[in-house]
């Protein structure tokens, strides 16, 4: 199966628990929109942050959502891509894991937010279209080894895949592991190579 999802999801974690609350990144998200800080046609901030294991604080925009995810106790960049996704499964992930880095990248230089840093070791993709994508064993056999091949000679090395969530009502979604750290410069290298118009 290798049908283009309607929206196509990607979080990274942070290593380690941030020092300061979710709210903080309201302005800075705010202020991206001013300085047209990352790509896409930026809109709006929305904060969730009240929520306990919530979607956080949410920059969207035209084609993608940026959001500062707080969902299953984990805090991370979560990049969604809503619109003008590319023709093929493979380009399509190239897109989100890219713009996903740049954005989780430019937080990391926030110099309000002190110690931030994400892993890139590892992230969650989800398949948001229930329509193709169904959250059962079947479906996951018949994306795994494309999904595996293809992270593995974007990351340059073995990457494992596994299912995230076995309740079927749960969206598909898989997670990935590379066994070391990661050459992040290397790693922007192979994703910009004959990467689509975001």
């Amino acid at each position: 199966m290798t049908t283009v999802p309607k929206r196509l999801a990607i979080k990274f974690n942070l290593k380690q628990n941030p020092t300061f609350p979710a709210k903080e990144i309201v302005p800075i998200f705010q202020r991206w929109i001013q300085e047209h800080a990352v790509e896409g046609m930026l809109i709006d901030v929305t904060s969730y942050t009240h929520v306990q294991d919530g979607p956080g604080v949410i920059l969207i925009a035209d084609e993608a959502d940026y959001g500062y995810d707080l969902s299953n106790g984990r805090v991370g960049l979560r990049y969604t891509r809503k619109r003008f996704l590319p023709d093929t499964l493979q380009d399509a992930i190239r897109q989100v894991v890219r713009l996903a880095i740049v954005a989780s990248q430019r937080l990391e230089d926030e110099e309000l937010l002190e110690g931030v840093a994400f892993d890139y070791t590892s992230a969650e993709i989800g398949f948001l279209d229930r329509q193709n994508y169904q959250n059962t064993p079947a479906v996951f056999d018949a994306v795994q080894a494309e999904l595996s091949q293809f992270l593995s000679e974007l990351y340059g090395t073995d990457v494992q895949v596994s299912r995230t969530y076995d309740d079927p009502r749960e969206v598909f979604s898989v997670s990935y592991r590379t066994p070391a750290d990661v050459d992040i410069e290397q790693l922007m290298t192979n994703l910009a190579t004959q990467q689509p118009v975001a």
